[in-house]
């Protein structure tokens, strides 16, 4: 829930306080950092439920998030951003998000731990919302705000279900 935040709040505040780009950037970078985090959670969860379809698309987003977060900062940060194109890594592991996201969205659907909208969210809105940044060139305060929103969705489906399994465990008896 955390990393839904960062991708939200930052872009936000960008509109009234500061330049957006070094928000958004900030947002961004902050948020696929977290995102590992997010994911080791729903694998705990399910890891049980689902096969090599899971780990696969689990280590996939892992490895991809972190990837992309280390190259929108080089990219922005030591870079020119107007006058050459990001590196191919970074195109890469942005490929390596969509793919891994699918690949976990349908181990999550088989897995039947989660909602069905938590599956459908991996499936559809975190891979249009990395896709919508570059074909459609929509700006990266907006892909990442609707970024965000399905990470706090997401965040709080498994908070829910923490608590619920919680509640459900029974006491030892001693």
């Amino acid at each position: 829930m955390v990393g839904g935040m960062v991708f939200v709040a930052f872009p936000l505040l960008g509109y009234v306080l500061v330049p957006v780009t070094f928000l958004v950037l900030g947002g961004t970078v902050g948020g696929l950092v977290l995102m590992p985090v997010g994911m080791v959670g729903f694998h705990t969860l399910q890891r049980q439920r689902y096969g090599r379809v899971g780990v696969a698309g689990f280590w996939l987003v892992v490895i991809a998030s972190l990837v992309v977060a280390f190259g929108v900062a080089d990219y922005f940060i030591w870079g020119d951003p107007l006058q050459r194109l990001p590196p191919v890594w970074l195109g890469l592991g942005l490929l390596g998000l969509v793919v891994g996201f699918v690949l976990y969205g349908i181990a999550t659907l088989q897995a039947r731990v989660l909602p069905r909208w938590c599956a459908l969210s991996f499936i559809v809105v975190l891979p249009m919302a990395a896709l919508a940044l570059l074909s459609i060139r929509l700006p990266l305060a907006q892909t990442s705000i609707v970024f965000g929103l399905a990470w706090l969705a997401l965040g709080y489906a498994l908070w829910a279900r923490r608590e619920a399994s919680a509640e459900q465990q029974p006491r030892r008896v001693r």
